[in-house]
């Protein structure tokens, strides 16, 4: 190929850029050169220039081919040289003629940053006390401070400013406080325990260093915040819509777990009231303190501002966080640790030693303070991003996925309106249409051509989580450096790349064409083009020290687990929060099925739509089953932080571009309101249903019999697990006669379906129970394999490799040449051959999997869609004459208590809650109506009809419509959190009482080996880790117990067997060097309930024991 090269570095860069170029190219020019190429010799070209890339580098790449085509391939450097095609201006001047500059520019970032610095100056006060400082230099019994030193520094700025009631008093006090502390040498002896503080009567700017200085650690909670029962401060809580701006600083007291610790047994509380020497006389201090007071008064728009919003106040914590992790990170030299011995400190070093002393930290924080908020509107701006990258770009002529090709056009159109407006998007497209990609092609469309795109995808599980960004990667043809996948566990990661090592691919250009995705050039599919960073490392300092912190920030495109993203909004304490607030604040955000998330988890997600919305961000919701409800609730979390955004970024406050997706309609409008939104929202989704009436019946239900499930029940059981054991697998012969393939070499007949029920300890009796079944069909064998959550990881993982190979099922024919169908029909010579995968909820999400038919416990209308859409998922062109998918006559629960409506049991999963959502009946056939079971997909879901009574699928929507007080008169406690005039931006009251994931039970980890005998042995993880290379001591196996199990049954066997011992021996191919204990320590392990005792089978996995 024949590439040209030109370059525009400077100074030394240029010397650079010619010693690497002169070695692949013939120069024909001082900065140009062009030459025949190899694709591997530009990929190794393009790879120097990027290791060795500096500030003055920019270098473009050019392809040249065809008649006088000339493609740019990438930009290296600077990329401010050349414009979108890669073309160099005729002339430049340093008039600023479009204003470019002020875009998107907040025009409250000086004020910013004055109190940022002002509040760092005076953040560590109270680490000048006796006892802090006692505390430091270890004179003292280790003991918990009764008041932490921010709010003794709060108390401090308090008798510094006292008698201030204007802002423009506050700040000449401040500049002036030398004269001051003169007239008043005495100003802090009147320091005494406060634990109530009324700051009502302080001037606005002095509230909000106020706030700063107590909160740069641990934010703010109210006293009733961790007492007493979470639902009912849900239900009832006059904090929720009463709690006024005004409310807040008049109630900000030392609350305990807060900055207070009323169980402190120090030895001498009162040491914490007392100054060891004051910090304020230091000459350094007081300069810069003077300095920046100074510049608030004479700055006009700080001296202005009438209210202190959410976005101000969440910018200017951040960096003073940021200042101080970095600043206290930093070392000094052994002169400077001596001479810190003899003064005030702020901090020590991991030996204990004096490490920075409080004026230089005070000092060295507010320097660092004042540069981050300087430097925070181009971290933006220049964090790296994807310019012009062909994969999003390329159109395709595939059928089906032609849609994207109108939805990426429609995008484009309103590129420029949803940076100045905000963009809220929906994508209902059904599966198998490549929703994935369409998502990361529309926010390509939307992002600024000049800036490239940056976004972020959160999803609810890691499987799912592993497996969006393994096939982005793939799709989009990009490495990890520029797309990063995060999910939490090291040992699931490594456990999905191995089992993916082993997948072969054997016809890419079909595999490409079934994702929604053509082959194209490969030449231009080989670069990416990046914008590189601006920002240097230093800036960033320890914000980027972690790895996966560092692939958070600088990683164009992140697919991650929602616990990586959403510590935006929910993190209380600590410094968690600062990488994900910086991802939030510089990409946009994709939510991927978020319906799936548990309705107790929805109130933190919409806290994070609504500080995407508050930081500028573009948002992309990504499911086929939402409720409008909870869409219309989002919407309306998002526009209230954009309108904050928009007010600090002086953009005009009116609409909000607003886009609906599926596979039949694309369409974009501009949404001033809510109610709007709705309208639109519902003539989307009348279309969307008028379009799905119109396709054939894929998956048709009915509803099994109630049986006397109670009749002969054990002692230990509220179930005659036998009776359930055998309609079920009557129902499954029944299915498979209707339902099955047909071995062309032996002529036997095989489906696989899927039972799922709600519970493991379920799954358990029920599979034991099946095996017990004498009176089956003659010519038929059952091949039964358990799935669920708690079994081992390494167990669990090469259960699922196995599972997601052959339940791929594209091919139909493929199924016969899979060895472990193979092996089970060639040893018996049945006739029919019946899989059965018996699992939880684990099999309705996650998994890319292709099943002939399936039963489920009802739980919830949308588990039901979920699952329902993993038969016949990979086999477009199947349509059900019978019924393919059965429905327990009730949930087991209900059976259990003889189907009473006085209790919840459509519960842990499901909607049904006591006392305000419990249903009338139990019974499946009075809760799902006929018309919904003749087509089973996802109008229910999408669309509310009351007429049909409090069924499943209303429950839902009544639950949501509560959730997001659609229809009330005030705000609850999730809508409350982005009400203006409230002060929830100020304290952590409403995650305190609606935590995300805040219903998960305490487990602890286990680890699982084998000893010289063969015996399992199961410990402790932290314990075991301490013997890495040996089997651990210190045993649990009086909480764990192995359950011997024998398969006696001739008809019913076994299916995907193994065994922790040929696990192990599998994986250690791959691992050489590592003993067997220790690979049993990184992937034989397993969270469980604490407090439970638990029975455990290789093939069974954990189940409690009863009694």
């Amino acid at each position: 190929m024949n590439i040209l090269l030109v370059s525009q570095c400077k100074k030394n860069a240029l010397t650079e850029t010619r010693r690497i170029i002169d070695q692949f190219a013939e120069r024909c020019g001082e900065r140009t050169w062009q030459s025949p190429m190899t694709e591997a010799g530009l990929q190794t070209l393009y790879k120097l220039l990027r290791k060795t890339a500096r500030k003055n580098t920019a270098v473009a790449c050019y392809w040249t081919h065809g008649k006088n085509l000339t493609d740019l391939l990438w930009i290296v450097g600077d990329r401010s040289q050349f414009n979108q095609e890669g073309r160099v201006p005729t002339n430049r001047t340093k008039r600023n003629i479009l204003r470019s500059d002020s875009e998107n520019c907040c025009q409250y970032a000086t004020a910013i940053q004055l109190i940022t610095t002002i509040a760092a100056l005076l953040h560590d006060l109270g680490k000048a006390t006796v006892g802090f400082q006692s505390k430091l230099r270890a004179e003292t019994a280790v003991a918990a401070d009764p008041y932490r030193h921010e709010w003794i520094s709060l108390q401090l700025f308090l008798l510094m400013i006292q008698d201030c009631t204007t802002n423009e008093a506050l700040f000449n006090r401040l500049a002036h406080f030398t004269q001051y502390q003169q007239q008043n040498p005495n100003w802090y002896q009147q320091l005494t325990k406060v634990d109530k503080n009324d700051l009502t009567q302080l001037p606005l700017l002095a509230q909000w260093i106020a706030w700063l200085i107590v909160s740069h650690h641990r934010m703010p909670f109210l006293t009733t915040s961790l007492d007493g029962d979470k639902k009912k401060k849900q239900e009832k809580d006059s904090y929720l819509s009463g709690l006024k701006i005004t409310t807040f600083y008049k109630i900000l007291n030392a609350v305990d777990g807060w900055v207070k610790n009323s169980h402190s047994q120090h030895t001498s509380p009162d040491d914490f009231l007392q100054l060891k020497s004051d910090i304020t006389l230091s000459q350094l201090w007081l300069k810069k303190l003077s300095r920046y007071a100074t510049k608030a008064l004479n700055h006009v728009p700080l001296m202005q501002l009438s209210n202190i919003d959410a976005f101000l106040l969440h910018i200017s914590r951040l960096s003073l966080m940021v200042a101080d992790h970095n600043y206290s990170s930093l070392s000094l030299s052994n002169d400077e640790a001596k001479k810190n011995r003899a003064i005030l400190i702020a901090n020590t070093n991991y030996q204990k030693e004096a490490k920075q002393c409080l004026d230089d930290h005070l000092v060295g924080v507010a320097n660092f303070s004042a540069r981050f908020a300087r430097l925070l509107p181009k971290i933006i701006t220049e964090l790296p991003a994807i310019n012009q990258h062909k994969p999003f770009t390329k159109r395709t002529t595939i059928k089906r996925f032609q849609w994207q090709n109108h939805a990426f056009d429609l995008a484009k159109s309103y590129q420029q309106q949803s940076d100045e407006c905000g963009f809220f998007g929906v994508n209902m497209a059904s599966t198998g249409c490549g929703k994935t990609l369409a998502n990361g092609r529309i926010m390509y469309a939307l992002s600024n051509p000049k800036r490239g795109v940056r976004f972020t995808i959160a999803l609810g599980l890691r499987v799912l989580t592993l497996q969006t960004g393994k096939a982005l990667r793939e799709r989009l043809h990009l490495s990890d450096e520029h797309l990063a996948i995060l999910v939490g566990g090291r040992a699931t990661k490594t456990l999905f790349e191995l089992s993916n090592e082993d997948i072969e691919q054997n016809d890419s250009q079909k595999k490409s064409e079934n994702q929604g995705s053509e082959s194209i050039e490969s030449l231009l599919d080989e670069y990416i083009d990046v914008a590189e960073s601006g920002i240097a490392d230093c800036e960033l300092g320890t914000i980027i020290e972690n790895s996966k912190a560092r692939q958070l920030l600088y990683a164009p495109i992140v697919t991650c687990t929602i616990d990586h993203i959403i510590q935006a909004s929910e993190c209380t304490r600590g410094g968690k929060y600062i990488a994900p607030t910086l991802r939030l604040l510089t990409s946009d955000l994709i939510l991927d099925e978020p319906d799936d998330f548990d309705q107790h988890d929805l109130p933190a997600l919409a806290r994070l739509v609504h500080l995407a919305g508050l930081f500028g961000s573009k948002v992309l919701l990504s499911s086929a089953t939402l409720t409008p409800d909870l869409i219309a609730g989002l919407f309306d979390a998002y526009q209230a932080g954009r309108k904050i955004w928009n007010q600090n970024n002086q953009y005009a406050d009116n609409t909000i571009v607003c886009g609906w997706f599926d596979e039949y309609e694309q369409s974009i409008s501009q949404i001033a309101d809510t109610k709007t939104f709705s309208d639109h929202h519902q003539q989307f989704v009348a279309m969307r249903i008028h379009q799905l009436a119109q396709s054939a019946i894929r998956r048709k239900g009915h509803i099994l019999d109630l049986l006397n499930y109670q009749e002969n029940k054990t002692e230990n059981s509220k179930i005659n697990y036998g009776v359930l054991a055998k309609q079920l697998l009557d129902q499954a012969y029944q299915f498979h006669q209707n339902y099955h393939q047909i071995d062309k070499k032996s002529q036997k007949k095989v489906s696989i379906g899927l039972m799922r029920f709600a519970h493991t300890e379920d799954v358990i009796s029920l599979t034991q129970q099946i095996y017990a079944q004498t009176k089956l069909p003659n010519d038929t064998a059952f091949h039964i394999v358990v799935y669920h959550a708690r079994q081992l990881l390494l167990l669990r993982s090469q259960l699922e490799e196995k599972l997601d190979r052959i339940l791929n099922r594209s091919d139909e024919q493929v199924l016969f040449s899979q060895p472990e169908i193979l092996q089970a029909i060639k040893s018996s010579n049945k006739e029919n051959h019946i899989f059965i995968v018996i699992g939880t909820p684990v099999t309705e999400v996650g998994r890319d999997h292709d099943y002939d038919w399936a039963i489920v416990e009802p739980s919830s209308m949308r588990s039901i869609i979920q699952l329902v859409g993993r038969v016949w998922r990979h086999r477009p062109q199947k349509i059900a004459q019978k019924a393919n998918v059965a429905i327990l006559g009730s949930n087991l629960k209900a059976i259990e208590s003889n189907y009473r409506t006085d209790q919840a049991c459509f519960t842990k999963p499901g909607f049904e809650e006591k006392p305000l959502f419990l249903l009338k009946t139990h019974k499946t056939n009075e809760l799902i109506p006929e018309h919904q079971l003749v087509n089973v997909d996802a109008v229910p879901r999408i669309h509310s009809c009351p007429e049909d009574g409090l069924t499943l699928a209303e429950l839902e929507h009544k639950v949501m419509a509560d959730l997001f007080a659609i229809n009330a008169r005030k705000s609850n406690y999730v809508t409350s959190y982005w009400q203006q005039g409230l002060a929830h931006h100020h304290c952590v009251h409403l995650q305190a009482i609606s935590p995300f994931r805040g219903n998960d039970k305490t487990q602890d980890e286990y680890i699982c080996q084998l000893d010289d005998d063969g015996d399992y042995q199961f410990s402790y993880a932290d314990i075991a880790w301490q013997t890495p290379d040996e089997c651990c001591k210190d045993t649990q196996n009086s909480i764990i117990e192995y359950k011997n199990w024998s398969f006696a049954n001739p008809n019913i066997q076994p299916w995907l067997v193994n065994s922790v011992e040929q696990a192990i021996a599998k994986i250690t191919e791959y691992f050489p060097n590592k003993t067997p204990y220790r690979l049993a320590n990184e992937f034989c392990s397993v969270s469980l309930y604490r407090n439970s005792s638990w029975y455990f089978h290789p093939y069974l996995g954990f189940y409690k024991k009863k009694g």
